[in-house]
């Protein structure tokens, strides 16, 4: 309502539109219009009024409305000062609490983001594995997000000496990011992966060979110059599925992600 009231449209429609501009017959907001002042008092009418009433009170009317004004200035007093206290009265801090999804106000193709990350498995200093993932991702609102994606892992070979490329397995992948604070964000996921080795798309409709992941942990955005990875996400993760998988899977993952 802070913001609202700020825009000049929405300050017209209140002035034709609300409950005062119906009260007072407003066209428009012009108040020095005769149709808008047709009916109401004049000040002299009230004057006289309360006139009537202050000498059909005798001798004690004055004092009696006089100490009725302070009772209720007083009150209203005291009614201020609670507003204060609780922030009501000023409007910076109103603003400043105020946030408003911003998302809303986009299409939802520009809330999509699509991100790429990789994670490699080491044996004696040579990488062993890396898995290569997509995703495609949709921010609910300022703060937090949500995405699928897919992954793939490729085999290095046994050594430096015994460079072998072979596909070792595919992941389907879903997350959710939800700002903590400045750059750290807490991470969340569950995950399919087929970790065999695989020569045909055949192998991969055995459903038995495919294992569970769930993901937690922390991921921190760091800004980069680069226009390609000007968002680089560094991840670390802890599967706790991981120890009912046999064998054993990796419990801790670290990955470096970009989103683009």
């Amino acid at each position: 309502m802070a913001l609202l009231g700020k825009l000049p449209a929405f300050q017209s429609f209140m002035q034709k539109n609300s409950q005062l501009a119906g009260l007072f017959n407003l066209p428009g907001g012009n108040v020095s219009a005769p149709q808008a002042l047709a009916g109401l008092q004049t000040r002299d009418q009230v004057g006289g009024l309360i006139t009537q009433q202050v000498s059909g009170a005798g001798a004690a009317g004055v004092p009696s409305i006089q100490g009725n004004i302070q009772a209720a200035q007083s009150k209203f007093s005291s009614y201020k000062d609670k507003l204060l206290q609780t922030g009501g009265g000023n409007s910076d801090k109103d603003v400043a609490d105020f946030r408003a999804n911003e998302q809303k106000t986009k299409s939802f193709r520009r809330r999509l983001e699509c991100g790429a990350n990789f994670q490699t498995t080491k044996n004696n200093y040579f990488p062993t594995t890396t898995d290569f993932g997509l995703s495609a991702g949709y921010k609910l609102n300022d703060r937090s997000s949500v995405g699928i994606g897919a992954s793939y892992k490729l085999g290095w070979g046994t050594g430096i000496q015994h460079i072998a490329f072979t596909s070792q397995g595919v992941g389907l992948r879903s997350y959710l990011d939800v700002k903590i604070k400045g750059s750290f964000s807490a991470t969340g996921g569950f995950e399919y992966n087929h970790a065999t080795p695989f020569a045909s798309v055949q192998q991969l409709r055995q459903w038995a060979e495919w294992t569970q992941s769930g993901l937690i942990g922390v991921t921190k955005t760091v800004s980069m110059k680069s226009r390609v990875f000007k968002k680089t996400k560094v991840q670390l993760l802890w599967d706790f599925l991981s120890y009912q998988q046999v064998p054993k899977t990796q419990a801790v993952l670290f990955r470096i992600g970009y989103d683009f």
